[in-house]
């Protein structure tokens, strides 16, 4: 009984820690992941760079073929585009998307806290892979974050523009 109550906390806790970091869902639409694709050579998705309220993404498709990305940011589902999906497997929606062939399109999207990636149409099916979650840095939300130089790290001027922003959410960098 014992055994299998450590079983189950043990199994129990990968869960959560996969949930946690945003493992994309496997499944019959979505067999594969960005990081299976990216080892196989597949077309997927590599973070080129973060700042804060955006990311730079270099969208890879490495066979001659179309390979398509949706994108979103912060998880908003008020950016899709139709309520219908290229791929009708897919029910969520159609969000705004980058489809490129045997070639690299890098491209710096907005956000607030984060920006996720899909391939579920174009490519061949083995390599569609559910949202994968890219974080942006973050901004200043209190004025401690401003204080003791923290104001440079978000690249303000000073404090006490850095605190103006945090009390007024007026953006004068």
């Amino acid at each position: 009984m014992n055994k299998l109550l450590h079983s189950f906390v043990i199994a129990a806790f990968v869960v959560v820690i996969a949930v946690a970091v945003g493992v994309a869902a496997v499944n019959a639409v979505t067999p594969s992941t960005n990081d299976e694709n990216r080892t196989k050579g597949w077309a997927h998705v590599n973070e080129v760079s973060k700042d804060i309220g955006e990311i730079t993404l270099e969208f890879v498709s490495t066979r001659n073929f179309w390979s398509c990305f949706e994108y979103r940011s912060d998880g908003d589902t008020s950016q899709k585009t139709s309520d219908t999906n290229f791929n009708s497997d897919v029910n969520d929606g159609l969000y705004p998307y980058y489809c490129i062939n045997n070639s690299i399109r890098t491209q710096t999207i907005p956000a607030n806290e984060y920006v996720e990636i899909r391939m579920v149409f174009g490519a061949e099916r083995d390599e569609r892979f559910d949202w994968t979650r890219f974080d942006v840095l973050p901004d200043a939300q209190t004025k401690q974050d401003c204080m003791n130089n923290g104001w440079q790290t978000f690249g303000f001027r000073n404090q006490g523009q850095c605190i103006q922003f945090v009390n007024t959410g007026k953006d004068s960098r």
